[in-house]
């Protein structure tokens, strides 16, 4: 035979369970957004780097 609940039982589930879920969605798409950021700023400031490197080998070679 099946046991009967009592209130207790339903006292050990929280009422607002699911407001957890979306405070984790906005986290992980902040810490989503937040990478994508970072990973920009690094490839463009990498792309910088090169281009005055390249822009500087450029200006040391002997003229033709």
């Amino acid at each position: 035979m099946a046991r009967k609940r009592g209130k207790t039982d339903l006292d050990l589930v929280p009422e607002h369970s699911h407001e957890h879920e979306h405070q984790t969605g906005r986290g992980r798409r902040l810490m989503l957004l937040l990478a994508l950021a970072s990973s920009i700023a690094f490839v463009l400031r990498r792309r910088q780097q090169r281009a005055e490197l390249d822009e500087g080998v450029w200006h040391e070679a002997p003229p033709a």
